[in-house]
């Protein structure tokens, strides 16, 4: 029979490999969530994707979530290509129109100011969006600046 003292021993010695184990098993636990975060995080649409990635990752996750087959892929995918056609078309026929009408509201606008509120609204409107933010136009260039 195995005395008290060995057993004491043999039992503090087995909640010491058992906090070993689990302090073994939280760490890789925590390692793994830490880079599943960072992948996630590199997948994710972001700034580093270009628009043309973005759309196609939003296309496969869709047809993947319908269960769509590779015609139906095919059929979609071409005809949201006609449709962004469609549209570039329209915003170049109508984009012109919205020029003028931005530019005759900051006229109107610049002619109530005085020379330093003409001054702070030219220098809001540099580093500010206009109305429905950039789409599309790009960031601003000193040739766009409105006076």
């Amino acid at each position: 029979m195995i005395t008290r003292t060995v057993q004491g021993k043999l039992l503090v010695l087995a909640v010491f490999v058992i906090g070993i184990a689990t302090g073994v098993l939280s760490a890789n636990i925590y390692r793994s969530r830490l880079v599943e975060s960072a992948k996630a995080a590199d997948n994710s649409p972001g700034e580093h994707v270009s628009p043309q990635e973005r759309a196609r990752q939003n296309f496969d996750q869709l047809a993947n979530y319908l269960g769509l087959d590779q015609n139906q892929r095919t059929e979609i995918q071409k005809i949201v290509s006609e449709t962004r056609g469609q549209f570039r078309d329209l915003r170049e026929k109508t984009d012109p129109q919205f020029k003028a009408i931005e530019d005759s509201s900051r006229a109107k606008v610049m002619a109530v100011l005085n020379e330093e509120q003409r001054q702070k609204y030219t220098q809001f409107r540099e580093t500010h969006p206009g109305p429905g933010g950039s789409r599309g136009r790009g960031p601003r260039t000193p040739d766009s600046k409105k006076q």
